[in-house]
């Protein structure tokens, strides 16, 4: 069976997963970025979140889920600090060293997605599983939460570190 929605996944899904992989084992690295990026990751996954809110059946179980998981997601980036590994470059652009968040939120939305279209197409009634649609949209609430902390902590560190310079060279 599972061979069977494996081979079943049609390929643009694939491919999808080759991307993410290749965007967050690039973050291993460190990079200078502009200061876009920081939050074309967090809109995407916000996006998401929010279609299935409009979307699905199964408001009550999902909602419970995706705020569980962005209370736990924003959590997180407050104990993991990532901002601690990010300078000013100047301009509009920052320097972040490289960090393994990304490639494990995207991983993790990816899998929590895919177990729930995979599972919902294998038995519909998984609609109205309360535990399997709570555990799934938290792993999507956290990615989401995570991903959204994380690019605000970013953007205040730099908009802190760019106006420091700025009085200093005053």
């Amino acid at each position: 069976m599972l061979i069977d929605i494996i081979t079943g996944t049609p390929l643009y899904v694939w491919l999808i997963l080759a991307l993410l992989v290749y965007r967050g084992v690039k973050r291993l690295y460190p990079r200078d970025v502009h200061l876009r990026a920081f939050v074309i990751l967090p809109l995407l996954f916000l996006f998401l979140a929010g279609h299935r809110l409009a979307t699905l059946d199964y408001t009550h179980a999902v909602l419970v889920g995706l705020v569980g998981g962005l209370v736990v997601g924003a959590l997180l980036t407050v104990m993991l600090r990532p901002q601690d590994r990010l300078s000013y470059a100047g301009g509009d652009r920052a320097h972040v060293e490289g960090e393994w968040h990304t490639l494990a939120m995207v991983l993790a939305l990816f899998a929590a997605l895919y177990a729930q279209n995979a599972g919902l197409a294998v038995n519909p009634a998984l609609a109205n599983n309360v535990p399997f649609m709570l555990a799934v949209n938290a792993v999507i609430g956290l990615a989401t939460g995570f991903s959204t902390a994380r690019a605000a902590a970013y953007l205040l560190k730099v908009k802190r570190l760019a106006k420091a310079g700025e009085s200093a060279a005053r």
